[in-house]
């Protein structure tokens, strides 16, 4: 209580002035904005990125199989007709596990 005092009297705390005070505070302030906030930043735009990128590789990825789908379809012609139509799905859904299967293998988790 007796520094307390003395400081509003003096204007000094425990001989420290009170600029020095706020420089202290400014410098603990600016600290914690260092190592919180800019990472965050730099995890917000990290993961910003991957949501883009996914949403491009999706929508790729169905006119892909649905590409492939169609050319089954053609390429099959007749052959597969009526009760045996499901092949030409068959092959799109193929297409599709290859495609996540290399995508998977290529996965590599370096850093965040």
């Amino acid at each position: 209580m007796e520094q307390i005092v003395r400081f509003a009297a003096t204007n000094t705390f425990m001989g420290l002035s009170a600029s020095a005070h706020e420089d202290v505070l400014d410098l603990v302030v600016s600290y914690a904005k260092q190592e919180t906030i800019e990472p965050l930043r730099g995890a917000l735009r990290w993961i910003l990125w991957g949501l883009a990128s996914m949403a491009f590789i999706c929508t790729g990825l169905v006119f892909i199989v649905l590409g492939v789908v169609r050319a089954s379809q053609d390429l099959l012609g007749d052959s597969f007709q009526h009760s045996w139509s499901f092949v030409s799905y068959f092959v799109g859904v193929l297409a599709c596990g290859i495609v996540v299967a290399f995508a998977l293998r290529s996965i590599k988790k370096d850093s965040l």
